[in-house]
């Protein structure tokens, strides 16, 4: 089943945020937001988190998964609004997080939306603004973080997305938070959105493969809400069946026109006309392109540039 807007999905687990944008409450004696999301999302989390019956005290962790401007953009806002909370994220996030330039374009990009969607009086009402991240606790590979009454969070590095990326683990609820090392669901049930590996392709297989030998049945994304049930224990296969094939793809490509910018042209009109985010522009979208290809290339040794960090 897919669950594509916010609710409950089991007991102490709720979608919160939008269906493009999506954050997770976890609760066991302690609670948990999993995703950092994106300002603009800040009114649909005031009246989702206003109508539930839970104890702000016991709000005790934010997980930001990977530092991309659209899974932190509404940490600032979080964090005033529940001043307790403990930011988490990776070794490699936090490092992240101290460069200003990389700040100055999360904000700038949250700021954006917030200006396209006209929501200028929320960006004041709720102090929308993007000041910075400080990560209080870093998470490595097996860590786990014990929310009480059998809520047992367990991190799992899984880069190639970014390098920074992790996913979280429920073992109680068998349910998993991939984030971007993943792709989530398109309206397609044979497919799954085109894969994102912007860091490193190999890396990106290897982290699906880590992800795929989890017991799921309820996997969670950070786009497009929630599959459960069969469809979560079939997308992460469906997922890299998907990027090997995409790779496979990419290489064809390059093979029929010779050139990286022609590649990357194709590739963009095969498939981000089925899988888009509202969010992203189109001179984003091909710079994100441009990276996926350049490691789908790589990979393939049929290019020698170093990856990015």
């Amino acid at each position: 089943m897919w669950m594509r807007e916010p609710g409950e999905v089991v007991d102490r687990l709720h979608f919160l945020g939008t269906h493009d944008n999506c954050l997770y409450l976890l609760r066991g004696e302690e609670a948990m937001i999993i995703g950092g999301g994106m300002s603009w999302i800040a009114p649909s989390l005031e009246e989702q988190l206003s109508m539930m019956d839970f104890d702000p005290d016991r709000l005790k962790y934010l997980v930001i998964l990977h530092s991309h401007f659209d899974h932190c953009g509404a940490v600032p806002y979080l964090k005033r609004k529940f001043p307790r909370i403990r930011v988490v994220a990776s070794a490699h996030a936090a490092k992240v997080f101290a460069r200003e330039k990389v700040l100055s374009f999360i904000a700038t990009a949250n700021k954006q939306m917030i200006d396209r969607l006209g929501l200028q009086d929320e960006y004041e009402r709720l102090n929308l603004s993007f000041d910075g991240i400080q990560v209080d606790r870093i998470v490595a590979e097996k860590d786990i973080i014990d929310l009480g009454d059998g809520i047992e969070v367990n991190f799992l590095e899984t880069p190639g997305h970014t390098k920074c990326s992790v996913a979280a683990y429920v073992p109680k609820l068998k349910a998993l938070f991939p984030s971007d090392a993943a792709p989530p669901p398109t309206e397609d049930e044979n497919e799954v959105f085109y894969p994102g590996p912007q860091y490193d392709f190999s890396m990106y297989e290897e982290s699906l493969k880590k992800l795929a030998s989890c017991e799921v049945e309820i996997c969670a994304f950070e786009h497009y809400g929630v599959v459960t049930d069969d469809q979560a224990r079939k997308i992460l296969c469906q997922g890299l069946n998907q990027t090997e094939a995409f790779k496979n793809r990419i290489v064809e490509l390059y093979r029929e026109t010779g050139g990286l910018d022609e590649t990357v042209q194709r590739v963009g009109a095969e498939t981000v006309k089925g899988s888009k985010f509202g969010f992203i522009d189109a001179e984003l979208e091909t710079i994100i392109l441009q990276a996926v290809v350049r490691n789908a290339l790589r990979d393939a040794r049929l290019l020698d540039e170093a990856p990015a960090s």
